[in-house]
């Protein structure tokens, strides 16, 4: 105002803008030195050095205090988000507390008295495609009876699975799963076809309701996606794929040292369950079932195939038969029509317009 400094020198001095240096000559011509005081109302407090170094001192006594707790028991005339921003300077907001309440680890006592099956989520194959991955595993030895990749989570393909490790290594007493469609029904007074032949098998079901609950599959799944799937992502079909997993299955289950079982290998803790029976035995209550209809095609739709049948049976129902990967249709007890399980995606789909140069297995 007396002409000392200029509204640049003021700028540079005091660190304000042009605009703050015209407003303060403004107020102060208005009001004299009345107009020069702050007047603003926002609540915002500063903290001073000693309350931050109170703050930092009560958070390490005790590491579970939230910002909230600490100036409520501080008595802080500020925010909590003042208090936060305490911490967040001295890196104190993040900080991994060990849990109230203890995990309870479950292991069963004995091999086979509970395996775990479970679907993991698709892995891309450049070459092939996204695939799902059906296994069970050992829930006391970590040993994998079964375990395949395929094109579809159909629960047919559970059934393949199941059916595999029962005919190597018998029936387990339990086994813990999601409650995927897969595996349990729906409707509260249906069953799924997992659930039917458990029942006729004698083996209970125990459905996990959090997916810590299936922790050791889950955790044999990240091993697989590391160890398995991005060391074969060169291989051009499913079979391909599926030859190289049964490899690395028995490696796994006969060489590999597990760290959740002292270092042991899977097979040093497993035995082969002495609920065994025959393959006949086991076709017999394991024989999947279903009606069909015959398209104008004169093909059967089975989960995503299609498979030729004589041409009188177009139009009518027939019943599909699948014991183990052999699938039979019949019509009035007569077997018409067999074929092996392809696990190709569509290419053992015979195409329309080659019916007359296919030729049906009876």
């Amino acid at each position: 105002m007396r002409g000392v400094l200029s509204k640049v020198e003021a700028v540079d001095l005091l660190g304000k803008t042009r605009r703050t240096i015209d407003r303060y000559i403004r107020r102060y011509l208005e009001q004299g030195f009345e107009g020069l005081k702050d007047r603003r109302r926002s609540g915002y407090r500063k903290l001073a050095e000693k309350d931050e170094r109170r703050i930092v001192q009560f958070k390490l006594e005790g590491k579970h205090r939230s910002a909230r707790f600490i100036r409520d028991r501080l008595n802080l005339l500020v925010h909590e988000d003042t208090v936060w921003r305490i911490l967040v300077k001295h890196h104190l907001n993040r900080i991994s507390l060990p849990p109230v309440k203890p995990i309870k680890r479950f292991e069963a006592r004995h091999p086979n008295e509970l395996w775990q099956i479970d679907i993991m989520g698709e892995v891309t194959f450049p070459l092939v495609g996204d695939l799902p991955l059906i296994a069970a595993i050992d829930d006391h030895s970590r040993f994998i009876p079964s375990g395949r990749f395929f094109y579809r989570k159909f629960g047919i393909n559970v059934f393949m699975v199941m059916y595999e490790a029962f005919i190597r290594y018998g029936l387990p007493q339990g086994i813990l799963s999601d409650k995927g469609s897969q595996f349990k029904a729906w409707h509260p007074h249906g069953q799924a076809n997992y659930e039917w032949y458990a029942q006729k098998l004698g083996v209970d079901l125990i459905y996990a309701s959090k997916a810590r609950t299936k922790g050791k599959i889950e955790a044999l799944f990240r091993f697989i996606q590391r160890d398995f799937v991005l060391e074969h992502l060169e291989l051009a079909s499913i079979e391909e794929v599926n030859r190289a997993f049964e490899k690395w299955l028995q490696d796994y289950n006969f060489n590999h040292s597990h760290r959740g079982i002292n270092r042991q290998c899977a097979a040093d803790l497993y035995t082969p369950s002495l609920r065994k029976l025959t393959s006949e035995q086991l076709e017999f209550i394991l024989v999947h079932e279903e009606p069909r209809k015959v398209l104008r095609t004169g093909m059967v739709s089975y989960y995503g195939h299609y498979y030729r049948v004589p041409d009188p049976y177009i139009g009518r129902r027939v019943w599909t038969k699948l014991k183990g990967r052999a699938l039979s249709i019949e019509s009035g007890g007569e077997r018409i029509a067999r074929y092996e399980i392809d696990e190709r995606q569509y290419q053992d789909v015979p195409r329309p317009r080659d019916r007359d140069n296919s030729d049906s297995e009876n």
